[in-house]
């Protein structure tokens, strides 16, 4: 059994090189022209015209300018999304509607125009001076301003713009942040207290472990509610976030049975804790790749692999676990790492290498 998990964690470090996960741009601050470092967003023209070709959907939000892999699928999207058909036109930019330009150029056309009635989806910009020119006669151009005030959100797939609000509200973003500080503060603890080979509560399945794991089947609700994973643009991106919610709620079942089961080695909350992080950092940035997945994937790898050289092997919750960690490494190394591959050479060895650690003491 501990042969075959192991092939399977290996098979998901590399699996189809073919796999690629999203870019990732940063978005400046700026409007009413999108910019990236500084420079103006061009979609109309080379390379950013390329990206765009090359992307099965590009999507612009607070958080930057994404571009998935072309053969990454891309969702029927419903509600919360509205949606108008567009597609390459005469003025430049991302794409041209019937109302209006999605994102034009930084050119000699001037600056974009906007007429309030004349904007779908409930588009709108908040800041007072955005750069953009009123036209009672003109319809909607989508600026910068619209993505970057109030959560909104504009993704561009096949001959269609989709837009919608995506932003938590302030109550539950705040909320989620604690909940990502208490809950790296427990993780913090618990690996000093393994490496100390320290016997506490929290390594024991103590109140304090209590306190962790409901802080992070909190977050699932806090994530899901109210549009589950209709947020997320691509199959392969919905499918990862389903994957690790159903993870986390695999943890969660499994360290109630391992505290009222009596169980003395340690409780099941390092991956919890990990995948909590994951469901977090995906829900923030509403994309499978995130600056935290390098960290994320080093973390659940060390776990899997101080599991395989355990000398419990043979307990089912071993044995469940290491399959269920396999599956999300293989979803972490097709979808969600950004960088190259090699870089995964490193998270492993360096995994390997903390386990050794975990495992001498």
């Amino acid at each position: 059994m501990g042969m075959c998990c192991l092939t399977a964690l290996l098979i998901g470090m590399f699996w189809s090189p073919r796999l690629a996960s999203a870019e990732v741009f940063d978005l400046d601050d700026a409007a009413p022209w999108l910019t990236v470092g500084r420079s103006p967003v061009r979609f109309s023209r080379g390379w950013d015209a390329f990206v765009v070709a090359d992307s099965s959907c590009v999507r612009v939000n607070a958080r930057g300018v994404y571009a998935k892999p072309s053969h990454w699928t891309p969702r029927d999207l419903g509600p919360p999304w509205s949606s108008v058909p567009c597609a390459p036109g005469s003025r430049g930019g991302l794409c041209e509607s019937r109302t209006g330009v999605a994102f034009p150029d930084a050119s000699a056309l001037g600056p974009p125009l906007y007429n309030a009635s004349g904007a779908w989806g409930g588009m709108s910009c908040s800041r007072a001076l955005d750069g953009r020119v009123l036209d009672v006669e003109y319809g909607y151009d989508v600026t910068a301003c619209d993505v970057l005030d109030d959560g909104g959100d504009v993704a561009y797939c096949g001959r269609a713009l989709y837009f919608a609000r995506t932003g938590l509200a302030e109550g539950v973003y705040w909320a989620v942040c604690l909940v990502a500080v208490f809950v790296v503060r427990s993780l913090s603890y618990l690996v000093v207290n393994k490496l100390g080979a320290k016997a506490s509560g929290e390594a024991t399945g103590g109140s304090s472990d209590l306190l962790t794991v409901a802080a992070c089947v909190a977050v699932i609700p806090m994530s899901l509610v109210p549009h589950g994973d209709a947020l997320f643009i691509t199959v392969e991106e919905a499918l990862f976030f389903d994957a690790v919610c159903a993870y986390a709620g695999l943890y969660a079942a499994l360290f109630v049975v391992h505290r009222y089961a009596g169980g003395t080695d340690d409780p099941p909350v390092y991956n919890l804790i990990a995948a909590t992080l994951q469901i977090i950092a995906c829900r923030l940035y509403l994309s499978a790749d995130t600056p935290y997945n390098p960290v994320i994937t080093w973390a659940v790898a060390t776990r899997a692999l101080v599991k395989l050289r355990s000398a419990g092997w043979g307990t089912w919750i071993l044995a469940l676990t290491a399959w269920a960690d396999a599956v999300l490494l293989s979803l972490m190394c097709a979808y969600s790492f950004g960088h190259d591959r090699l870089y995964l050479v490193a998270v492993f060895v360096l995994s390997a290498c903390t386990s050794d650690a975990l495992v001498g003491n």
